[in-house]
């Protein structure tokens, strides 16, 4: 899915600092390669809506700030252990006891042409690679991944992981509007057991599927994101100080070992997009 854009920015171009920026009258964007491709400033109308969450003990400080990709899995990998084609494979257990969030976000990726690209390191045993581009306009950012491996067959899940503000520079507090038709039941460290109807309790720190209607964050000062319903299961985490984040996935919470991914090989890329738009 592509958001509507009254007029086009150009393509990434250099910035202060390494940084990678965008623009139109309205909007701004500046992406930092080194920093695994993180989208690390969306201001629209002057307002910055991307922030930072405050780090949980023991997990990768680099899954709490702007927006990255996770690839070539999302979420958890229990135990850092899936089995593919009969054979048994071991991630590193970046979130112990788990792997969490994917291999990219904290590489430096490479400029070719209008995209950026990683090439997948040791950390995955099938080799492969990931490719992003950016696509700014004066009402909405489309990002889209694709995951490729023109050289075997390989288990893929892609997500994006964007961490909205709350509250604004000007103190407005942020609501999220979100009608899961399922959520995942989860133990205690945080791997999907199992599902229920609806959405259950909030604040949220969950995961979703069956979603029918566009995500909108919605900010106290007027100003709303719809996030468009390019995935088929979600993240919704609430209870981080300082921002919160809505993830469209590719596939569910630990899919790698339960079998919920797509299959990547020769001419069969994943192509996963993140959807923003604004009126």
């Amino acid at each position: 899915m592509s958001v509507p854009a009254a007029r086009a920015g150009g393509p990434l171009e250099p910035a202060r600092d390494g940084l990678l920026a965008c623009t139109t009258t309205r909007s701004s964007l500046l992406v930092d390669p080194v920093d695994g491709a993180r989208i690390v400033s969306l201001r629209i109308d002057g307002v910055e809506v991307l922030g930072r969450g405050e780090p949980a003990p023991g997990a990768p400080p680099g899954i709490f700030s702007g927006c990255f990709l996770m690839a070539p899995f999302a979420g958890r990998t229990a135990h850092g252990r899936f089995a593919f084609e009969g054979r048994e494979h071991a991630l590193p257990l970046s979130f112990p006891p788990h792997a969490i969030h994917g291999l990219a976000f904290d590489r430096p990726w490479r400029r070719e042409g209008e995209e950026l690209v990683l090439d997948l390191d040791e950390r995955w045993p099938f080799g492969g690679s990931v490719r992003q581009r950016f696509e700014l306009g004066e009402t909405g950012l489309t990002v889209t991944a694709t995951i490729l491996n023109e050289e075997r067959t390989m288990p893929a899940i892609a997500g994006f992981h964007p961490w909205f503000v709350d509250p604004l520079a000007d103190g407005s507090r942020l609501a999220v509007d979100f009608r899961p038709g399922t959520r995942y039941v989860c133990d205690p460290t945080g791997i999907p057991v199992g599902t229920v109807p609806g959405g259950g309790d909030r604040p949220w720190d969950d995961s979703f599927a069956d979603v029918a209607e566009e995500p909108v964050v919605r900010w106290e000062n007027g100003l709303e994101l719809r996030i468009g319903l390019t995935g088929s299961h979600w993240i919704v985490c609430e209870t981080v100080p300082g921002a919160v984040c809505i993830e469209p996935l590719s596939g569910p919470v630990n899919g790698l070992a339960t079998g919920g991914h797509a299959i990547v090989g020769p001419g069969r890329p994943l192509v996963h997009r993140l959807a923003l738009s604004w009126d």
